[in-house]
């Protein structure tokens, strides 16, 4: 069972049909989106409250994103593209051809980008149209967009891919095992760094084809995220939390009693927050230490959402979605500190 933690306060709690893996997105308006497996996408208020849920043809594990024009996109296994308004009306489908498991990015031109299981990274206009990269495997991986001219993703090909916004190869990484989850992290450097389950964070850059690869003892599926002070945090499926130096050098390995499939998400400069399989949504600083945690009564694969007004939402496998906010006053936190640095412009 969960126990609250007398330094969270629980804000509400929000019982779905099904396990959630897919990252929760927070809207321009507040409205948090996540879709679950028992073939549904959820609507939200920023206080826990359901808007809307819909029913769809298959699981929903790909997370959903908003696109520049305030449309909610999200893939599913069912093989459709969903379109929504952020009240949960369907505005549109489409069926590009294969489950979707990676999360819909989108450039400056309307442009969207996904990968499927049936080995595409697809590439589709505003007005439908559309190509694709051929893949040997399927594409689980997430993708990042760098300078609005290309792309970055891993695959099950074990190959980290760097293409250009038509779909053909500018450089490739070799992995020694599958991309599953990791999406590619531009550090303040502009190096790229991307996790696999080969059990190493490669940290690389196309120009002068070096690669750093940090060892640890399991694979990782989780997205790695660097702090101000540049420090890179992420989990494993070796049951830890690892803090690396923007060099490469594991400086500190915080263990739990369960996998991190989870990623992590920043609070503020110094401070994230990741959930675990062992049930516990932790906060720690950027010097390693636990500050807080929170069971939440089942494995936690997402990653946890901040809304504006600092709630932290975090999806549970108990098919729960708990809204929660720190009552301690040392943790100043900052709703916008990932957006800050999903901005930063890489220097490939």
């Amino acid at each position: 069972m969960a126990q609250n933690n007398s330094d969270f306060d629980v804000i509400s709690v929000f019982e779905t049909k099904g396990k959630i893996y897919g990252d929760p997105l927070v809207t321009d308006d507040t409205t948090v989106v996540l879709g679950c497996h028992r073939k549904q996408v959820y609507f939200l208020d920023a206080t826990g409250n359901e808007i809307k849920s819909v029913k769809t043809g298959g699981w929903v594990h790909a997370a959903p994103s908003q696109l520049h024009d305030g449309t909610v996109a999200v893939g599913c296994y069912d093989r459709n593209v969903y379109y929504f308004n952020t009240r949960g009306d369907i505005l549109k489908k489409f069926m590009p051809g294969g489950r979707i498991f990676s999360k819909i990015e989108q450039f400056k031109d309307g442009t969207i980008v996904f990968g499927t299981n049936r080995k595409k990274i697809h590439f589709i206009k505003p007005d439908g149209s559309g190509y694709h990269f051929t893949t040997r495997k399927m594409v689980h991986g997430g993708i990042t967009i760098l300078d609005d001219e290309r792309l970055v993703v891993g695959t099950h090909d074990n190959i980290i891919y760097m293409l250009d916004k038509l779909g053909n190869i500018e450089y490739e990484v070799p992995t020694e095992h599958w991309i599953v989850h990791s999406k590619p992290t531009v550090l303040q450097d502009g190096h790229i760094a991307v996790g696999s389950y080969d059990k190493h964070l490669y940290i690389f850059d196309d120009h002068s084809q070096q690669i750093k690869k940090v060892k640890v003892n399991g694979a990782i599926h989780s997205t790695p995220l660097q702090l101000a002070d540049g420090t890179i945090v992420f989990g494993s499926l070796d049951k830890s939390i690892y803090l690396v130096t923007p060099n490469g050098e594991i400086k500190k390995r915080i263990k739990t009693n369960g996998w991190v499939v989870s990623s992590p998400r920043a609070l503020n400069d110094t401070t994230f927050c990741i959930g675990s399989y062992d049930h516990n949504l932790y906060v720690i600083t950027s010097s390693g230490d636990i500050l807080n945690k929170f069971d939440t009564g089942g494995k936690i694969f997402s990653t946890p959402a901040l809304l504006p007004d600092n709630t932290i939402v975090v999806a549970s496998n108990n098919k729960k979605v708990y809204y929660l906010r720190l009552n301690t006053h040392d943790i100043p936190l900052s709703a916008d500190s990932d957006k800050k640095k999903e901005h930063l412009k890489p220097k490939l």
